[in-house]
């Protein structure tokens, strides 16, 4: 049987907005142009919008693309990075959707395509000692915020589940 892969789109509050099925061969980095063409039908041309996606979108190249475009990215770090000192991270911590919420963080400027794509990397660093990089557009929001908004990104994926197994929405 051939495989299909789901891309959900969700609103900054992790509200369902659509989903495209594509063939499962098709990867991100292909889909997102797809896509950001459907947002900006739906947002307008003139509005900015942010796209988090998981490394399956990897692509510097994309992200020129889609910052040209008027869209801000939040996605995790491919490939191998050097480790950062503990020492370097801090706790930091904020009130978002009434919760406290605390991440130890390390914020930074990093640089991609030979110095033509400057973006803010911040990683977390998990009790176990894992490192976890996020990369991004966006230099107006904290650093607490763009990692809650990259780790809570499954709601919508979490909606859609139920919703076809309980209310047979792809029906």
């Amino acid at each position: 049987m051939p495989a299909t892969t789901d891309y959900w789109i969700n609103d900054q509050g992790g509200d369902p907005i659509f989903v495209i099925t594509a063939p499962a061969n098709e990867g991100l980095v292909k889909m997102l142009v797809p896509i950001v063409e459907e947002i900006k039908g739906l947002i307008g041309k003139d509005r900015r919008a942010t796209i988090i996606f998981d490394r399956g979108g990897w692509s510097p190249n994309l992200f020129v693309r889609l910052l040209r475009e008027g869209f801000d990215i939040v996605t995790y770090r491919k490939g191998k990075v050097d480790p950062i000192a503990q020492e370097q991270f801090s706790l930091m911590g904020e009130e978002i959707e009434g919760k406290r919420v605390e991440y130890w963080l390390h914020d930074r400027s990093v640089a991609f395509l030979k110095g033509a794509l400057c973006l803010r990397q911040i990683t977390r660093l998990n009790p176990t000692g894992h490192q976890t990089h996020i990369v991004t557009s966006r230099q107006d929001l904290s650093a607490v915020t763009i990692a809650y908004r990259m780790f809570e990104r499954w709601r919508q994926e979490n909606f859609f589940k139920y919703m076809g197994a309980e209310y047979a929405l792809d029906s």
